[in-house]
C-alpha cells in the first residue's frame, strides 16, 4: 500500500510539471565544457561545419539570440580584449556598458563585457563571453538582445533563467 501511494504521488507530481519544461543541453558535443537549460519553446541549432550552436528565443521576432563557438585558444583577459573589437563591428555606435572583466561562477571561469548600440536598425544590447575550456581551448559566446527596453517580462524571465543555468561541467 505504501509503495502504491508513493507511485501515485510521483505520477501526480509529474502531471503538475509544465509541458514546456526547459531542456538541459551541453556544449560542445565532444568533450563538453558547459551545460545549460534551453528555455521552453526556445530553439537551438548546431552548425555541422564548425560545431557552433545558435539559440533563439520563441518570440515572433526572435529578439534574443545566443551563439557559442569553440576556439582553439586559451582564454585570458588579454585574448578576450583582442576579440571584442571584431565582435562589436556588427553594432552601429557601440557604447560599452560593462568593461571586460573576469567572472567565476558555477564551475565556469571566463571573461565578459557588454555593449549597447544599433543592430539591424534596432536598439540592441550585446554581451560577449569567453569561457575557459582548457589550456588551448575556449568557448566564445555572443548574446544579442533586440530592443531590451521593451522586452516582454516573460522573455526577460526566460533569458535570466537561461543565463543562470550556465554551469561548468566538472572534470
Amino acid at each position: 500500500m505504501k509503495r502504491s501511494l508513493c507511485l501515485l504521488a510521483g505520477l501526480l507530481t509529474l502531471s503538475l510539471l509544465p509541458a514546456g519544461a526547459a531542456d538541459e543541453k551541453t556544449y560542445p558535443a565532444k568533450n563538453p565544457v558547459m551545460k545549460f537549460e534551453l528555455p521552453a519553446k526556445w530553439t537551438s541549432e548546431v552548425d555541422s561545419a564548425d560545431g557552433s550552436i545558435s539559440i533563439s528565443s520563441d518570440d515572433e521576432d526572435e529578439r534574443i539570440s545566443v551563439n557559442f563557438v569553440e576556439l582553439p585558444l586559451g582564454a585570458s583577459l588579454d585574448a578576450f580584449k583582442e576579440l571584442v573589437p571584431e565582435m562589436i563591428k556588427e553594432l552601429k555606435d557601440p557604447k560599452e556598458i560593462e568593461p571586460a572583466k573576469e567572472q567565476i561562477s558555477d564551475g565556469l571561469t571566463g571573461y565578459t563585457t557588454g555593449y549597447i548600440g544599433v543592430y539591424e536598425g534596432h536598439q540592441a544590447m550585446m554581451i560577449m563571453i569567453l569561457f575557459k575550456g582548457g589550456e588551448k581551448r575556449s568557448i566564445l559566446g555572443t548574446v544579442v538582445m533586440m530592443e531590451p527596453a521593451t522586452m516582454p517580462k516573460e522573455q526577460t524571465a526566460k533569458f535570466d533563467a537561461f543565463m543562470n543555468s550556465l554551469h561548468g561541467i566538472g572534470k
